[in-house]
């Protein structure tokens, strides 16, 4: 139970540390590369970059003793475990980080090959299943697989992988246990195999079948309590989108599971061997007792409930303020409800985005104009003709004055009343639940719009939850000297030319009928994204599917993910959706 308790500690502090770096590592790399987005067509390319080699490098080193100091824990738990000792999770981690260290000072480089290779191979069904998440990796994988080839060279790389790792079992034990030398190491790994490999084959694909079938079990439990959930719970129009989303939330929960479990078994299944050989030869070697003044149940509590919140302050600083990795690379197609949910309360107004919110948009478009005395708010007309029946202009009325209309009862009687909100009170509300497409309204040169949106940007700290998007491109150069981190997009009626290879674009947004797979390809090879507006039949919403668009705009927000995330798609793990 102890080395279960590590291992989630270790999992909840390791975790979003290296999503953390992993996130701004790539963020970095793209920024370098001159990408604003990772894609297929531009995948190669990018992998070929200086800068990317030296950040994988860099993020696989780190990968690499982040698992050596989980690997050393486990062993350090299982040492304790054979002399009948008990060893705290706080124990494991330190013996963790000293087995790590004196491979280190022993210069046993290829140890952490065999860590590297080992957990590759132990995670390869969690990582594969997730790597089938990640776009576009994900194309990728699919075009290797459609290949006559592609799914016998796979095998074959997984068996080459088997058979390296095979005579160096039991590496980790000697090497981490016994202090020898990784030569000597893999000498007495092998007189093992030679001894014992028939039965430890059998007993190691038996525990990895039962893990799977186990997980697989779970998956299907998942999935009917969704059901359930979402028919209790859930109103019916919002039923499938609702599910498909929480699908793919438990599918991630699962797959972190499965990765901590394989490793807990694996490990322990080897650690028990080598110990039940070595208790043969009455040769066993103790755990050190933890250091001095870490026996105090005090500190321990102390220190755990300190990692414990470290932990959880990192999770909340990707869930609050955003992470480009997820938002960008774990989602096939986002929605956008266009100005808000606008037919289902009236647009740019804190009731239609609080109903993209319900709707489970993934972005809320809205339209900002700046007023007579400075402030920032929503509305797309130059005039409140159209919604207020007066035809006056934003930018000649206060933000007094504007509180005086009602923006509302235009939509029907329901929203009598409703104002025109400012923009700082929607990002306020919209912080931590949903991303923003502030869309500039073109209102001139003079205005400072620009300038003061990027501000309000960075003040509220959404440079990962807001794109700028503007039919101005001198806007959006504006906002990105402002701050280079905004992500900006061109809105264009009509798509000719190569204007989105304009340096301060990280996105084109582009009428729908405008759109083919040839043209989102030419954007993705210059590493930008297409954002198509506004679609909103279910044939246009496959046909923008099928050409690998990445944002889609619609006002139908819950129509749209039942298409682009339909039923028969679900189930990365081990049965399908239903």
């Amino acid at each position: 139970m102890d080395t279960l308790i590590f291992a989630l500690l270790y999992q909840l502090l390791s975790f979003p540390i290296f999503l953390l770096v992993l996130d701004r590592g790539l963020k970095a790399a793209l920024a370098a590369s001159g990408y604003s987005y990772l894609t297929a067509e531009n995948l190669a390319e990018f992998l070929l970059e200086p800068w990317t080699a030296v950040f994988l490098i860099l993020l696989v080193l780190f990968g690499v003793l982040l698992m050596s100091v989980e690997a050393g824990a486990f062993l350090t738990a299982y040492q304790g475990t054979a002399y009948f000792r008990r060893v705290t999770p706080l124990g494991m981690g330190l013996g963790g980080l000293e087995k790590t260290a004196d491979e280190g000072k022993k210069r046993n480089g290829k140890v952490f090959l065999v860590i590297a290779a080992g957990g590759l191979f132990l995670n390869f069904v969690p990582l594969s299943l997730l790597l089938s998440r990640i776009k576009p990796v994900n194309f990728v994988l699919e075009e290797l697989w459609a290949l006559p080839w592609g799914p016998a060279l796979l095998g074959a790389a997984v068996l080459l992988l088997f058979l390296w790792l095979w005579p160096r079992a039991f590496v980790l034990c000697y090497c981490m246990v016994e202090q020898k030398s990784y030569e000597d190491s893999l000498w007495h790994s092998r007189q093992m195999m030679k001894r014992r490999g028939l039965w430890i084959t059998a007993m190691f694909l038996g525990l990895n079948l039962f893990l799977g079938l186990a997980m697989s079990g779970i998956y299907a439990l998942g999935n009917l309590l969704v059901f359930l959930a979402a028919e209790i719970v859930v109103e019916p129009s919002l039923r499938l989108a609702a599910r498909s989303l929480a699908m793919r939330e438990v599918e991630l929960a699962l797959l972190f599971l499965y990765s901590i479990l394989t490793s807990v078994v694996n490990l322990g299944f080897f650690a028990g061997v080598y110990y039940q050989e070595e208790k043969k030869e009455h040769r066993l070697f103790a755990p050190k007792k933890a250091r001095k003044g870490w026996e105090d149940k005090g500190k321990i509590r102390i220190l755990l409930a300190g990692l414990f919140c470290l932990s959880f302050f990192l999770l909340f600083q990707l869930g609050v303020n955003g992470s480009r990795l997820r938002d960008d690379a774990l989602m096939e197609i986002q929605i956008t409800a266009h100005r808000g949910s606008s037919r289902s309360a009236p647009e740019n107004t804190m009731a239609a985005i609080e109903a993209a919110v319900e709707e489970m948009a993934d972005f809320a478009e809205v339209d900002v104009q700046e007023t007579l005395d400075g402030v920032l708010v929503l509305c797309h007309d130059r005039t409140l003709k159209r919604i207020a029946g007066l035809n006056r202009k934003i930018t000649e009325m206060t933000f007094q004055q504007l509180q005086e209309i009602d923006a509302g009862s235009f939509f029907s009687d329901a929203f009598s009343g409703e104002r025109i909100p400012a923009l700082e009170t929607v990002m306020e509300y919209a912080k931590g639940r949903i991303n923003l497409n502030l869309e500039l309204k073109n209102i001139g040169s003079s205005t400072s719009l620009p300038e003061k949106t990027a501000a309000m940007i960075q003040e509220w700290e959404m440079e990962e939850q807001c794109v700028v998007s503007s039919t101005s491109l001198d806007y959006l150069k504006r906002v990105k000297a402002a701050d280079p981190d905004i992500r900006t997009g061109y809105i264009v009626a009509a798509a000719y030319g190569s204007y989105y290879l304009e340096d301060c674009l990280d996105f084109i947004s582009v009428r729908s009928s405008f759109v083919s797979r040839a043209m989102v390809e030419r954007v993705h090879e210059a590493g930008k994204a297409v954002h198509v507006w506004t679609v909103n039949s279910a044939a246009e919403m496959e046909e923008m599917k099928a050409a690998g668009v990445d944002n889609l705009i619609t006002d139908y927000p819950v129509m749209a993910r039942e298409i682009c995330f339909s039923p028969e798609e679900e189930g990365i793990l081990f049965f399908p959706g239903d």
